[in-house]
């Protein structure tokens, strides 16, 4: 039987910022913009019986977007019975892990992938079933899937840390703790970034560092030298090419990205809000294949085009 946690508790007041639905003015557009796309929430499409038929192909099945942001898999992934939050595909497109969790249900792994060419049901992840789990990530070498989970850990040790499963020939390896964190992103070489938690408790405060990870374990973390105008930053989500960072500043919520200089030094942070995105967004991740930018607004995953980023470019 399941034990009974708080976990979720503090999840929701993690994310529960994200429920917000302002709109924001795209009635100014800086000059480096051609296009200022419209990212205001489209309305929520009505889950339905979703045919097998329809699961087939990238993404799962689902109809790509373009510079108007869509519900990612209506009915599928994103549940209006539930909130989900944060989602990562394996490199090459074949499995969808996230979370799902609600006020009165535990955070749960979810996980579907293709199955003699087509999606399957989302079903929970097995080994974390015993736990609240959140914020899985698959690594770029697709090995190893990451992820927070309330297993009971010794006095004086980060809680809910990060752990990681290996894959095996029959699925994933018993867990193994890798270290604090929150929220795992990686540049195209497998190079992962977090949020680093690990003075919360001290000063309030969140970084975002690089870690050094040997053997899967986390060992050292390097603080990145961003000036964030407002908030605490988290949730970073880092270019496959290293040129930019998207994170967000209010526990869950609020985008801003900085671009890489070409000192190796990060640029001022520009606010995502400015630029047609819901203040309500967070928890951005981009696709593998760098097609696409997915986040959190208003209790599910959407995505759009990847061109509403870089037509920021400097």
């Amino acid at each position: 039987m399941k034990k009974q946690r708080v976990f979720y508790i503090i999840l929701l007041l993690g994310v529960s910022a994200c429920t917000s639905n302002q709109l924001v003015d795209l009635t100014t557009a800086p000059e480096h913009v051609t296009e200022v796309p419209t990212l205001s929430p489209l309305p929520p499409e009505t889950p339905t019986s979703i045919p097998t038929t329809q699961l087939i192909g990238p993404y799962l099945g689902q109809e790509p977007p373009g510079l108007e942001p869509k519900i990612f898999a209506p009915g599928i992934i994103s549940d209006l019975n539930f909130s989900e939050y944060s989602g990562s595909f394996s490199p090459d497109g074949s499995e969808y892990y996230f979370f799902r969790f609600s006020r009165t249900s535990e955070a749960v792994l979810l996980f579907s992938k293709i199955v003699d060419g087509k999606w399957s049901v989302p079903e929970q992840l097995a080994v974390t079933a015993e736990y609240d789990a959140s914020e899985p990530y698959i690594t770029m070498d697709n090995q190893r899937l990451y992820f927070m989970w309330n297993y009971p850990v010794p006095p004086g040790q980060p809680r809910y840390p990060y752990f990681f499963a290996e894959r095996t020939q029959d699925g994933w390896s018993e867990p193994k703790q890798a270290g604090q964190g929150m929220f795992l992103s990686s540049n195209l070489d497998g190079q992962l970034y977090t949020t680093d938690m690990s003075s919360r408790g001290v000063d309030g405060k969140t970084y975002i560092a690089k870690i050094t990870v040997t053997d899967g374990v986390f060992t050292e973390y390097e603080r990145l030298d961003i000036d964030v105008p407002i908030g605490e930053p988290a949730h970073p989500c880092i270019a496959l090419d290293e040129s930019y960072i998207i994170f967000d500043v209010r526990s869950g919520n609020y985008l801003f990205i900085s671009f890489k200089n070409a000192d190796g030094t990060w640029g001022e942070p520009i606010d995502l809000t400015d630029h047609g995105f819901d203040s309500g967004a967070g928890g951005a991740y981009i696709s593998p294949d760098g097609k696409y930018l997915f986040f959190a607004l208003d209790k599910d995953i959407w995505w759009v085009d990847i061109a509403v980023i870089e037509n920021l470019r400097p």
